[in-house]
């Protein structure tokens, strides 16, 4: 999965978010999974999974469940709630989506399970099935709102905390998919923004 903005990111966007809006640098986070693809897109594909893989999500609320029309509803412990918009579908490999508060939008969003990384897969159970599993998001930042506010936002909203909350979920999601045991709140660390200690 690319660290850069390719051609099919700003192709999403341009479909899905509409003018006036930009799109920050990519953050990605990916983990070598000692289970098969089919077990990590069965964790990830079912409806209402993210309380199964998701360490800071109290509640995920379906409105539908029906690949590229699903629609969700991710209520943090933190009492933070964001939409899911699914955008595209791809069995057995992953789903785009755009997210944010009801009635906004402020991240696109790529899950995707693939083949293992050389780099990543000796993590991996060297005898067992395993795979990749990465997500990749690209924060948009809109235009109407002042320049230094924008760049408040890009630094303590995505460019700190997200690389932890996003090491967290792909954790999560490896976790569930080789154990069939679903993620307790926090399990790897609390979050400032989504889910603070006790």
């Amino acid at each position: 999965m690319s660290t850069e903005l390719t051609p099919s990111d700003r192709e999403l966007l341009k479909r899905h978010a509409g003018e006036g809006y930009g799109m920050m640098e990519p953050i990605i986070a990916s983990t070598a999974v000692a289970a098969s693809p089919a077990d990590v897109w069965a964790a990830i594909s079912v409806p209402g999974n993210l309380t199964r893989i998701h360490p800071f999500c109290e509640r995920n609320e379906v409105s539908i469940w029906d690949g590229a029309a699903s629609r969700d509803h991710v209520r943090y412990y933190s009492g933070v709630h964001y939409h899911r918009q699914f955008l595209d579908w791809f069995d057995g490999v992953g789903y785009d989506l755009v997210l944010g508060p009801p009635e906004a939008r402020t991240a696109l969003v790529r899950w995707r399970v693939g083949e293992p990384d050389p780099a990543t897969a000796s993590k991996a159970n060297a005898n067992a099935s395993c795979c990749e599993f990465a997500i990749k998001v690209v924060a948009l930042l809109r235009h109407d709102v002042p320049a230094e506010q924008r760049e408040h936002y890009a630094e303590h909203m995505i460019r700190r905390p997200l690389p932890s909350y996003l090491d967290s979920v792909v954790r999560g999601t490896g976790y569930f998919a080789e154990t069939g045991t679903p993620v307790t709140k926090n399990q790897f660390g609390p979050h400032p923004i989504y889910s603070p200690a006790d």
